[in-house]
């Protein structure tokens, strides 16, 4: 995520490095609730910028800015994609408003509960789609990854979509076992391990709504 969480590079060397905590954010904040969580051990957020029902989160801008000016190091966006949308025209509407506030961009694998934006029946449909997602952010020189729980992705994907993986996109997996740990991961998707980890669904400080993530 240069201002970013989780280029490949990164998530490759941090391995070396101690440990590193961040969270998932899905409301605006200001700098001072970034700077409570900093002093409460983040280094990273992810901020939503495209919403479930197929737009822009008008809030990613200025809450990206306001993670800048509190000092967070590192700090990308998640985009939840609305399946019927085309998907280059919301890849690009996402990029166009966050540019140069972010490092990678995730796209949110997971049940889209808003009317005319869920996921196909069609398997392989939605697998092809994802792939389009990733080529039309690659097209715009985006760093892309994806999150999705082990669960989601074969309900949504299919077991043999490896589309993320073989297009180079690391893996946010979901597992709420309240352990900032690979230990319990199993490989899926085509991943034989994850970058990073949301391991609860609550932080708990700094007056946040936060998932809590991690990584080694």
């Amino acid at each position: 995520m240069r201002a970013a969480f989780l280029t490949v590079t990164l998530a490759v060397l941090a391995t070396a490095a101690a440990a590193t905590y961040g969270g998932d954010i899905s409301e605006y904040y200001d700098a001072s609730t970034f700077r409570c969580t900093i002093q409460n051990g983040w280094s990273f957020v992810s901020v939503r910028s495209y919403c479930s029902y197929g737009g822009v989160d008008s809030n990613a801008p200025a809450t990206l800015r306001q993670a800048i000016a509190a000092g967070l190091p590192y700090h990308d966006v998640y985009h939840f994609p609305c399946r019927s949308q085309d998907p280059t025209s919301q890849v690009r509407s996402d990029f166009d408003q966050v540019n140069g506030l972010f490092g990678m961009m995730w796209f949110d694998i997971e049940t889209n509960p808003s009317p005319g934006c869920g996921w196909s029946g069609d398997l392989a449909s939605n697998c092809a789609f994802l792939g389009e997602l990733i080529d039309a952010a690659h097209g715009l020189g985006i760093h892309t990854g994806v999150y999705a729980s082990e669960y989601m992705w074969g309900r949504i994907m299919g077991d043999s979509c490896h589309v993320g993986a073989d297009k180079a996109s690391p893996l946010w997996y979901a597992h709420y076992d309240h352990r900032p740990s690979f230990s319990d991961f199993q490989p899926f998707g085509g991943w034989s391990k994850p970058n990073v980890k949301q391991y609860w669904d609550g932080v708990g400080y700094c007056g946040i709504n936060a998932d809590a993530d991690w990584y080694p």
